[in-house]
């Protein structure tokens, strides 16, 4: 018989420590929005500074459909290894012991873009990205060892959530394109953390729709990490360095043009975060590279924490945007919700499905996003939840 996980009220947390983590992770990507403001010629020549260091010489170039510029960088010279811990760091080409998935991946970018041996694809950072990633302050509680009663304003989200020991974890999202304005985000991610709420681990990847930071309205793949909470760590795909790039075909930032349908064709993308030895980052079959173990402080055993679900950032002063597919999760159904299925939690021996006495569903404002867990309709017993919701609140 199927068990519905139902929204926990924001004011009545099970576990106010894993509260207080959920929120801190939750806002990974959560930023203070500012107006426009001119930057100085002392401002432009810094930015240009920083993209000579970040982006690296490269053996060939490609341009998309959508205006990106992907290069393809000597593995050895791409911008992770500008970080102190890895300048003697060896790369690893794949992982050892983690498993495969079966079928073939979709390909995500026309057959000619592919770099050669020896180099792998990362997509160029421009000065907008610069300019928009400095407005783009990490934000969360201002006060970290305070437990809070309400989510920082202008935040919203709805999850699901796993704690117990783990070594990363897999799931499956429908892709979808949600209308969001200049100055709002909205995305769906995997979330691994684990430490101290004041100096957090954490390793997030998803999609997201967030023109301050991409500069269009397009579904990108993003990633995100820190070691310290979003205080002074960790960044966007490669805006700094720590993600080593293995991939040669797909980079992090590319668009997902295929989008989902309501009621009609589902586009679904495979994320995986998984520890073997690396913190690997998967895209359907593909390992794209990894965040090296050596990068983390709390992280050398596994985790304790799994989130995955939806997000919003909207100024408070504005109707929210939409989450997912814009729809309430009412029917639990594929065709009609926004959803995340088949998860499953790495053991570091098999992937295996999240205790039901050890998940829940959150949801800080219910009466604008929804978060349901149906458990035990999968095959083997998996969770499937199912978010989103329409917005047009004041968050």
């Amino acid at each position: 018989m199927a068990t519905r996980f139902m929204p926990m009220p924001s004011r009545q947390p099970r576990n106010l420590v894993l509260f207080l983590i959920s929120i801190r992770i939750m806002f990974g990507l959560s930023h203070a929005v500012g107006e426009w403001q001119a930057i100085s010629e002392e401002e432009d020549m810094e930015m240009e500074r920083q993209l000579s260091v970040i982006n690296k010489p490269p053996i060939m170039s490609f341009e998309t459909e959508f205006g990106d510029i992907l290069d393809c960088i000597d593995i050895y010279k791409q911008h992770a290894f500008d970080h102190p811990l890895l300048k003697d760091h060896i790369v690893q080409t794949s992982p050892k012991n983690l498993p495969k998935s079966e079928g073939e991946s979709p390909r995500l970018l026309p057959e000619n873009i592919k770099c050669p041996p020896g180099s792998v694809l990362i997509k160029r950072t421009t000065k907008q990205d610069l300019i928009m990633a400095n407005r783009l302050k990490p934000s969360g509680l201002n006060h970290p060892h305070q437990v809070p009663t309400e989510p920082k304003k202008g935040y919203a989200f709805a999850t699901a959530r796993y704690y117990s020991h783990n070594f990363g974890a897999r799931t499956i999202m429908n892709v979808w394109r949600p209308e969001v304005a200049s100055d709002q985000a909205s995305l769906a991610s995997l979330w691994i953390a684990n430490g101290p709420v004041d100096k957090l681990n954490v390793l997030q990847a998803g999609w997201v729709v967030e023109p301050l930071l991409f500069s269009s309205n397009y579904t990108r793949l993003y990633t995100h990490w820190t070691v310290d909470n979003y205080k002074t760590t960790g960044c966007v795909n490669y805006l700094c360095p720590g993600f080593v790039q293995v991939h040669r075909e797909i980079t992090l930032g590319i668009v997902l043009n295929q989008i989902s349908v309501y009621k009609g064709k589902q586009v679904d993308i495979e994320i995986a975060i998984l520890w073997d030895g690396e913190w690997w980052l998967k895209l359907y079959n593909q390992f794209i590279g990894y965040w090296p173990q050596k990068l983390f402080y709390y992280m050398y055993g596994g985790a304790n924490n799994v989130m995955w679900g939806g997000h919003v950032i909207s100024p408070s002063n504005k109707p929210s945007p939409a989450m997912g597919n814009g729809h309430m999760p009412a029917d639990y159904d594929y065709n009609t919700s926004a959803y995340f299925k088949q998860t499953q939690i790495w053991d570091n021996v098999h992937l295996v499905y999240p205790r039901p006495d050890r998940l829940e569903s959150f949801s800080t404002v219910p009466a604008c996003y929804g978060a349901v867990v149906i458990n035990g309709i999968a095959p083997g017993g998996s969770a499937n939840l199912y978010y989103g919701g329409p917005g047009q609140c004041k968050i």
